[in-house]
């Protein structure tokens, strides 16, 4: 049977993968995101799958079903479509198989997991030309309707189709097997899958040496791999192929040049341009146990924040230092590789963030909301509401101060020569007819500065630059548009205002030249920094409301919605430049990170998506 060649159509490839489950009856499985990651990386090479690839890990069961629908009805004529799912199959009361996602319970199959019938619905009703589904999981062989008792199943009746195949890790009684973990940070992949993945990345499934490795290839090559090593596990194929697929090439060996002599005489001279940075690859790494806050880049690491935990992952190397737990939810201030929060009691704690040990404390009550580094100055608000300043390396204290009636509500920001807080008055000793008992308190050397008392009560959207502060005043009636100031960090004078259509869907986002924020109509708005007026000519938005505030880097802008979008928008012009179907764990107060040329986000499971620029 001669291979179709990859041609002109569209190849895209949706790769699942459960192994965490909240039923105590479902062991959490460990192969499945190592199996859709190290595939994800082989299918996309463009060298190799030349594939557009979506990756869903630990997803629900609504974001599964919606992407397995799209994936499948936005194909037709010569595309190409590979869907590939790992983890737990479940057998009904009916004898029909079940995928297993992580809300699963195994004795509500019906409306609790994937079914296989649904996914034969949707792929009846794909116009692609060639449809691979590759199944890993327990009793798999059970997707080819007709297997049942002893007899052999009708692949042909079951999936009618030109170039409709189904690769399955087992027969309809067989348990799919997890690979061998090497320790327990250094996941394995399946044993099956693990020899796909062998397969396409050496080459080795290329039978007859023609440079690609074809659907038939990969099949024969798995099952004789299996079987040679003894693996009680027989893999089962089925399908009507008018033509064998072609799902990877060979990636061609470069052949090592000798060095070039030069007229100087010296063979092995050197150019004394710095050889050109490799393009960064896309990578995607388990962080949190669900959704979290956006990462925060700390000295080479990028630290994840959940109720109770932090989660570090070393950018150099992927790895994922020891988890850090923490007394209480609040957000930790980060510096320089520690982490600062109340530790038990409430006394303040530095924990290193590479091992997760404890370096040392101070005995002081502090409150666990209002932590924060700035200008090289650890903050810390005590319980009676004193604001205390220590040295971040040795937690020795600096000056306290005790600002009478007014308590701090939020974390420092630093600008100008002032390091700002947000404070509030006691209501004992509130004398004005206003309701607002908000103010901006500057401080300088232990010594307050200046401060600004506001005339409506401050949210907690703020944003600080070099040159000014910028608040979203709360209006006093829901129904009421918010108010944008912007004052000066020298003396707390009114610089302008802007009053926005509708209230603010996240918090602010500034630079010396531009702020920007998202409403809750979907309206996506930039101000010029300086003046307050409308930088785009015509009214942007968004698919759905933001998730997360803006992310800025050099000319380009990121935004992530509802709608499972992470779009890159041309900061000067307003225009939409790429998007990615992402969804972002919500973070009213973060936003993805950015650093040489890549974005780092949280998606909504608690993974870490690393997303070349």
């Amino acid at each position: 049977m001669t291979a179709q060649s990859f041609g002109n159509g569209n190849r895209g490839a949706l790769l699942i993968g459960t192994g965490t489950y909240d039923h105590p009856e479902l062991p959490g499985l460990r192969s499945p995101e190592v199996d859709c990651t190290r595939l994800d990386a082989l299918l996309r090479d463009p060298e190799i799958g030349a594939f557009e690839v979506q990756t869903l890990i630990d997803a629900d069961r609504a974001t599964l079903e919606r992407a397995i629908g799209e994936f499948f009805s936005s194909a037709w004529g010569d595309d190409v479509r590979l869907l590939y799912l790992s983890g737990h199959g479940i057998v009904s009361r009916s004898d029909k198989l079940h995928f297993a996602i992580r809300q699963t319970d195994p004795a509500r199959p019906a409306y609790t997991t994937i079914s296989a019938a649904f996914i034969h619905e949707v792929m009846d009703e794909c116009r692609a030309r060639s449809i691979v589904v590759i199944l890993d999981c327990c009793y798999s062989g059970l997707f080819l309707p007709g297997a049942k008792g002893e007899e052999p199943t009708r692949f042909e009746e079951a999936l009618a189709g030109h170039g409709r195949v189904v690769i399955t890790a087992g027969t309809r009684s067989q348990r799919a097997w997890e690979g061998q973990h090497i320790d327990a940070v250094t996941p394995a992949p399946s044993l099956f899958t693990g020899m796909l993945i062998e397969g396409i990345s050496s080459g080795a499934a290329d039978l007859n040496g023609d440079g690609v490795v074809t659907l038939q290839e990969l099949y024969r090559f798995a099952c004789e791999r299996l079987h040679r090593e003894g693996v009680t596990q027989t893999p089962r194929m089925g399908g009507e192929m008018q033509y064998d697929i072609a799902l990877a090439k060979v990636r061609r060996q470069r052949k090592a040049r000798p060095p070039r002599a030069d007229r100087t005489g010296s063979r092995n001279r050197r150019s004394s341009e710095p050889p050109a940075r490799p393009k960064p690859e896309p990578w995607q790494a388990r962080a949190a146990f669900g959704p979290a806050r956006q990462p925060v880049l700390s000295d080479g690491m990028l630290v994840v924040h959940e109720p109770y935990k932090l989660h570090v992952i070393d950018l150099e190397s992927r790895q994922r230092s020891p988890l850090i737990k923490m007394w209480y939810p609040c957000s930790p201030a980060l510096h320089e590789g520690v982490a600062y929060f109340p530790g038990k009691g409430g006394h303040l704690h530095m924990t290193d963030l590479r091992t997760g040990k404890h370096r040392a404390s101070h005995p002081v009550a502090i409150r666990d909301d209002s932590l924060g580094i700035s200008k090289g100055v650890l903050y810390a608000t005590d319980q009676d509401g004193a604001l205390h300043a220590f040295a971040p390396s040795t937690l020795i204290p600096l000056w306290s101060l005790t600002v009478n009636g007014l308590t701090v509500t939020s974390a420092p920001q630093a600008s100008a020569e002032y390091t700002l807080f947000k404070a509030s008055e006691s209501q004992i000793l509130k004398d004005s007819p206003t309701n607002s008992t908000d103010r901006i308190v500057a401080i300088s050397e232990g010594r307050v500065a200046w401060h600004y008392k506001a005339d409506a009560p401050l949210s907690p959207d703020w944003a600080v630059t070099e040159h000014a502060i910028y608040m979203a005043l709360q209006p006093e009636a829901q129904s009421s548009n918010q108010r944008i100031v912007a004052m000066s960090p020298e003396n707390g004078r009114l610089l302008w205002s802007f009053d926005a259509k509708a209230h603010l869907a996240t918090a602010m986002t500034a630079t010396n030249a531009v702020l920007i924020f998202g409403d809750k109509d979907n309206r996506l708005v930039a101000l010029d920094a300086k003046t307050g007026k409308l930088l785009w000519n015509k009214e942007k938005k968004t698919d759905g409301r933001l998730l997360t505030r803006p992310s800025i880097s050099g000319d380009s802008l990121f935004t992530a919605d509802r709608t499972a979008k992470l779009i890159r928008w041309n900061l000067p012009t307003g225009r939409k430049i790429r998007a990615h179907d992402l969804l972002v764990s919500p973070d009213r107060q973060g936003f993805p990170a950015i650093e040489n040329g890549v974005v780092y986000t949280t998606d909504a499971q608690g993974d870490i998506h690393a997303l070349p620029m």
